[in-house]
């Protein structure tokens, strides 16, 4: 989740929600990704929650490093207040 302050970190959220979905298939450790912006009333919500799944902690951390997805990440940096991340294993 990612929280963003500041005049245009509402424009960010929108670009980098379509940056970061259009990664999969072009990035190959990455299985799928989805991005919600908040649009709920609470003013002290967080701003973006992504939901990236990948095969194995071996391709996070070739996704994580990929130029693709560091340009997205440029997009928000900027703006970014805080950021909270939960990584695991989804087990079948």
């Amino acid at each position: 989740m990612f929280r963003l302050e500041g005049p245009g970190a509402g424009e960010a959220a929108c670009k980098f929600k379509e940056a970061i979905e259009a990664l999969p298939g072009r990035i190959e450790q990455l299985v799928s990704a989805e991005v919600g912006v908040n649009d709920g009333p609470d003013a002290g919500n967080w701003t973006l929650a992504l939901t990236a799944e990948c095969r194995d902690y071996e391709d996070l951390a070739v996704y994580a490093a990929h130029p693709l997805h560091l340009d997205c990440v440029a997009i928000i940096k900027p703006f970014m207040a805080a950021r909270a991340c939960v990584d695991y294993i989804v087990k079948e």
